[in-house]
């Protein structure tokens, strides 16, 4: 979410094959909008986005009960029928990765997009700029801790 990521691509060994989750009446890609409802008589799931689809009057001629419709993401995990949640045996086997982590794995992912996990290890990459303090004992010391701070900030501005 944070980098602004809200389309879902399934994954090819997915029961649904590789398929683009996207509204069936308007193509609507965000996931955070799209829920489903069954057909009444079929055994058939559509995907609907929230806005402005499921209240489109065209919609409720259909053999839909709109009233059922239900979000794809539920308790910030997606749907079990959608998307098959790990084993206990495949977590323990998944790299442990932290929030922090991920969030610098997407701030390089912004000036290379080939980036991974493995590139935070290199050297430059993690350093944190020295923190600011109250007192100075010297200019060289100021200049030391803010020459960085003010190419950051620079870098960051392009």
């Amino acid at each position: 979410v944070r980098a602004k990521h809200k389309e879902v691509c399934l994954h090819k060994d997915s029961p649904l094959g590789e398929t683009i989750l996207e509204c069936y009446n308007c193509g609507c890609r965000n996931v955070f909008l799209l829920g489903f409802i069954s057909a009444k008589t079929e055994s058939v799931v559509v995907l609907l986005c929230r806005e402005p689809c499921l209240s489109v009057n065209a919609l409720k001629d259909m053999n839909w009960d709109l009233s059922q419709w239900c979000p794809l993401i539920d308790d910030r995990c997606f749907l079990q029928w959608l998307v098959k949640i790990p084993s206990e045996q495949e977590q323990l086997r998944a790299r442990q990765i932290s929030a922090q982590q991920i969030n610098k794995v997407e701030e390089l992912w912004k000036t290379n997009p080939d980036a991974s996990f493995e590139d935070l290890e290199k050297p430059g990459v993690d350093d944190e700029p020295q923190s600011v303090a109250l007192k100075y004992e010297d200019a060289y010391q100021y200049q030391n801790v803010f020459a960085p701070l003010i190419k950051l900030e620079a870098d960051y501005d392009k």
